[in-house]
């Protein structure tokens, strides 16, 4: 496989498991008693925590790479919040939960129509 063609298995590998857990969200909400406004981001927490494109390093760096919100953690205050030292190892894992979770939230409100 070329490099070109890998790279876009990996973009779609990527967006598939997006969808997958944008969808499990919102079967479960689907189910939920709760308010829905209430609900919504404690399930997109819950999905989200633990996900192989959150956990492993080499997955880390392609949920950075394909992610439309690969900077959503210097944004929300993760990164300022920790405070990283400057000869600290690189926070893949900090920043790549929160661009996953980004991701699922804008996938999630896209099948609900909330866009």
């Amino acid at each position: 496989m070329c490099q070109q063609q890998q790279a876009k298995q990996e973009h779609d590998d990527y967006w598939e498991a997006v969808t997958d857990v944008a969808e499990s969200v919102i079967d479960d909400l689907d189910d939920a008693d709760e308010d829905r406004d209430e609900c919504l981001p404690r399930l997109i927490a819950e999905k989200c925590d633990q996900h192989d494109y959150v956990i492993g390093n080499d997955l880390c760096i392609h949920t950075l790479k394909y992610s439309g919100n690969a900077c959503a953690g210097f944004f929300d205050g993760t990164f300022a919040a920790n405070q990283y030292a400057r000869n600290a190892e690189f926070p893949f894992t900090d920043l790549a939960a929160d661009a996953f979770e980004a991701d699922v939230t804008d996938k999630v409100k896209e099948l609900l129509g909330d866009e």
